[in-house]
């Protein structure tokens, strides 16, 4: 067994810009494509970041898709080895604006960045009065080699403007798992043999 384990990932979005080079993907499947990328660096003038430098989260915006499209803007983590599981959190908000709310849907993909057939949770609507931690887990043998994904999604027309920051991807140790379960297969000997 690997020894890897603890937080293999951890980012504080201090440059959106540099973490395709660092096995991020982003892409914006929005219908029809807008002004901005999808996913951007956090503007400190709308909201600061949860951590780090005031501008240090990443970003998405209604401006993904014109006026009447659809949001579809992808942000993916490089891969990683899910399986004796991992636990995510990572911290959402959103701008506070009347009328316009925000969604994000988050979850594990596969390494291709398709769905691994757990579906992905939904953040509607954003919390917009401060920024809001997140976890989500799956457990040993579920998945292999995964990504963990962001999608800022719904129509344009509705959106404002929502950011990620903070996020730590954590993996337990399967050396020390095998301990345990050793641990309990020998305690479980021990019994037996004082019993007999």
């Amino acid at each position: 067994m690997s020894a890897q384990a603890g937080v293999v990932l951890s980012e504080g979005f201090e440059n959106v810009a540099g973490l395709a080079a660092k096995g991020w993907v982003f892409t914006n499947n929005s219908t029809p494509g807008g002004l901005t990328p999808g996913w951007f660096q956090g503007d400190q003038n709308i909201f600061g970041a949860q951590a780090g430098s005031p501008y240090s989260y990443a970003a998405a915006n209604y401006n993904g898709a014109p006026a009447g499209g659809t949001l579809n803007a992808w942000m993916l983590t490089p891969v990683f080895d899910a399986s004796h599981g991992a636990t995510v959190s990572f911290y959402l908000r959103a701008d506070h604006l009347d009328g316009y709310f925000d969604q994000i849907n988050f979850g594990f993909v596969n390494a291709n960045g398709t769905l691994t057939g757990l579906g992905l949770t939904s953040v509607s609507p954003v919390p917009d009065s401060d920024w809001v931690k997140y976890t989500a887990s799956v457990g040993t043998s579920t998945l292999g080699s995964v990504r963990f994904a962001f999608q800022y999604t719904g129509a344009a027309d509705n959106a404002n403007y929502a950011g990620v920051d903070s996020l730590l991807v954590d993996l337990p140790e399967p050396a020390s798992m095998a301990l345990i379960v050793g641990g309990l297969l020998g305690l479980g000997a021990a019994r037996r043999r004082s019993r007999a």
